[in-house]
């Protein structure tokens, strides 16, 4: 839970602040969690894919709302 959480807050940042160049940020995160996933709860394969899929398109989709976040052109 606290890897969506940090990928949304990741993606949004990135979205807002930053550019589609920053997206491999979310790799790290999204090993770390997949193998404490591993590691503590025991994941098998295909729960290990579920997690580590969540985690990217939960990330993906923080970084579409960060980008509609950004100013326009003209406004300021």
């Amino acid at each position: 839970m606290k890897g969506l959480l940090l990928n949304a807050l990741l993606g949004v940042g990135l979205g807002r602040f930053g550019s589609v160049w920053g997206l491999p940020v979310f790799l790290p995160v999204v090993a770390a969690e997949l193998a404490y996933g591993f590691h503590v709860h025991h994941l098998g394969v295909g729960g290990g894919l579920r997690r580590g899929v969540a985690l990217l398109v939960c990330g993906q989709l923080g970084f579409l709302l960060g980008a509609l976040l950004r100013p326009l052109p003209g406004e300021r």
